[in-house]
């Protein structure tokens, strides 16, 4: 929808003018926020309607603006300092200069010049320049990440100078890296006694803008020294770069600096062939790999993402094999169904994708098969194994259950009957031992005559002793049979007393 006027404000500025174009960066706020432009014309006291509104976001449709350069012409080598586009500005839409990259093209000034490129620092060199020769060079600043392009700056022309060979100084600087052990080597350009001393720069220091001229360091164990080598190992972290150069000294007057090497650690270090062991079992042949480095460096194996590329062959004189080849993440590898009393021989190759480098063969490893006779004799120990196991965990586990089953069937289903007496007495019968009656047993009254034989005379006395009914638990220890028997002996005792 068209904004209302009470929202629109005229750019200082930008009223009654006679051009066609108007400079209004003061009405900028925010470069990140979308802007409304509209214009309308004047003709005297006559108004034209206003234009269709342009909406603009100024981050958006900025340009990097030409940086600043400077050049000086030093022993037929150009120094070029190159200044932010912005740096003289108040206000900036960029404000970190450290995201700027700096492309600079440059030529020498003759009849059929050829154009050079290359990236730079803000401080930087331009070496192997024609002597007595005028280059012209200009620069751009560059956003990557965001995909702009900045404009060239003008072009600035310099001559060069004679370079002076200096014997003293320290020549074809070269960097030796392998698994993280880094050496520099140059070449001494004279036999007399020359003393060096190995110095090393933090590459950050020359993105910024400043001099860092004062923020080289020395190598420890390379300073004073007479080789022509240097171990830096101590100093390189995998989180930068570096650059070294080699201070040349002769007495204590005279010295030269070498020209500067960079040092990219993971991108300048070589892979090393890693360690190979074999090992047998069953049919099965097992290859341990040992990172390039050792197990002990975990900059090799954290930071390149190994891989192994493993090539194996039956190294038999009768016949030719080919070679088989196998790729593993992992430090240990199989291979299966290996043929008995056979050769096989081993060796692997350590490479790294992301950096798109690999090592060279580690040596050749060979081992021999046994005889095809053991394979049976351990399945054949595997099985009596096993057996002897279950024998031993279920024997135990088979008496625990039957016992259990016995003392359950020898409580509620008793094998055994109770004699008849003891099973009708009372008229209750019994189902076990161990169950209590479930009501109390009757006692039958009964009557004991007993009798008394005086001296004075045949007279009998009959005693009738009475029982009254009386439960007791303790009554089946008394069998019926024997009291009647009893009952019977002394009836017939009596009658022939009396007869």
């Amino acid at each position: 929808p068209e904004l209302e006027d009470s929202g629109w404000q005229e750019l200082p500025g930008c009223q009654a003018v006679a051009g066609t174009g108007c400079d209004f960066s003061s009405a900028i706020s925010e470069y990140y926020d979308p802007h409304y432009v509209r214009v309308r014309a004047r003709a005297g006291p006559r108004l034209s309607p206003w234009s269709q509104v342009l909406e603009m976001v100024p981050e958006q449709v900025a340009q990097i603006g030409p940086p600043g350069l400077e050049l000086q012409s030093t022993n037929g080598v150009i120094k070029v300092m190159v200044s932010p586009p912005e740096a003289n500005q108040r206000k900036k839409m960029w404000i970190n200069d450290l995201s700027f990259k700096y492309n600079l093209v440059f030529w020498e000034n003759s009849s059929h010049p050829q154009l050079q490129s290359k990236n730079i620092f803000p401080v930087d060199t331009i070496d192997d320049l024609a002597p007595d020769s005028t280059y012209c060079f200009k620069v751009q600043a560059n956003l990557p990440r965001e995909g702009k392009q900045g404009l060239f700056s003008p072009t600035s022309c310099v001559k060069t100078t004679q370079k002076v060979n200096d014997l003293l100084c320290a020549a074809n600087l070269s960097v030796l890296a392998l698994n993280m052990k880094f050496h520099l080597l140059w070449n001494a350009q004279k036999n007399q006694d020359v003393n060096y001393n190995v110095q090393y720069l933090l590459g950050f220091w020359k993105k910024l803008n400043d001099d860092y001229s004062d923020k080289w360091l020395s190598v420890p164990s390379c300073e004073n020294i007479t080789s022509t080598w240097c171990n830096f190992s101590s100093i390189i972290t995998t989180t930068g770069f570096y650059y070294l150069r080699v201070q040349a000294r002769e007495g204590h007057n005279k010295s030269c600096f070498s020209r500067e090497v960079k040092v990219d650690p993971l991108k300048t270090n070589g892979i090393g062939p890693p360690g190979v062991r074999l090992d047998l079992s069953d049919t099965l042949l097992h290859i341990l790999i040992s990172p390039p480095g050792g197990a002990e460096n975990e900059v090799m194996r954290d930071h390149y993402d190994l891989s192994y590329r493993i090539l194996y062959w039956k190294n038999s004189s009768d016949e030719e094999e080919e070679v088989k080849q196998k790729e593993v993440k992992q430090t240990i590898a199989t291979v299966p169904d290996v043929s008995p009393s056979t050769l096989y021989c081993v060796k692997v190759q350590a490479f790294s994708e992301p950096y798109n480098k690999s090592s060279a063969y580690s040596q050749q490893e060979c081992i021999h098969t046994p005889a095809g006779t053991r394979l049976p004799l351990i399945i054949f120990g595997y099985f009596m194994g096993a057996l002897l196991v279950v024998l031993l965990v279920v024997t135990p586990l088979v008496f625990v259950l039957y016992q259990a089953y016995n003392k359950i069937k020898y409580v509620f289903f008793p094998s055994c009957q109770p004699p008849l007496n003891i099973e009708g007495f009372g008229a209750q019968p019994f189902s076990s031992p161990y169950l209590s009656a479930a009501a109390e047993e009757s006692v039958e009254n009964c009557c004991v005559i007993e009798s008394m034989v005086t001296e004075e005379g045949n007279q009998i006395i009959f005693t009738d002793y009475k029982h009254s009914s009386q439960s007791s638990r303790d009554s089946g220890n008394y069998s019926n049979d024997d009291n009647t028997s009893g009952s019977k002996g002394s009836k017939e005792t009596l009658e022939k007393e009396m007869v």
